[in-house]
């Protein structure tokens, strides 16, 4: 995979705990931010997955059976007087 640099500005609070954190757990500091990404690029998706499975059940469930039945009972009626018209 391709990769860009990018340049962040950190205090140097910051930096320290970042390089502290990358050499005990990533090997660098590359990967300690990758990793960051990843896991907000994750939080942010389940976030939207909970979104929208909430407006999935909140969502109207459409007609019932019966609700179609009798559409289309009035449609076959309306269509058998608009041939007798016709």
């Amino acid at each position: 995979m391709k990769m860009v640099t990018v340049n962040i500005s950190l205090p140097p609070e910051m930096e320290a705990y970042a390089r502290l954190e990358a050499a005990r757990d990533y090997g660098n500091l590359s990967v300690f931010f990758r990793e960051m990404v990843r896991e907000r690029m994750r939080k942010q998706i389940e976030s939207d997955l909970t979104i929208l499975a909430s407006a999935i059940d909140c969502a109207p469930s459409g007609p019932s059976e019966a609700e179609v039945g009798r559409i289309l009972a009035a449609q076959r009626r309306a269509r058998s007087k608009l041939r007798a018209r016709g």
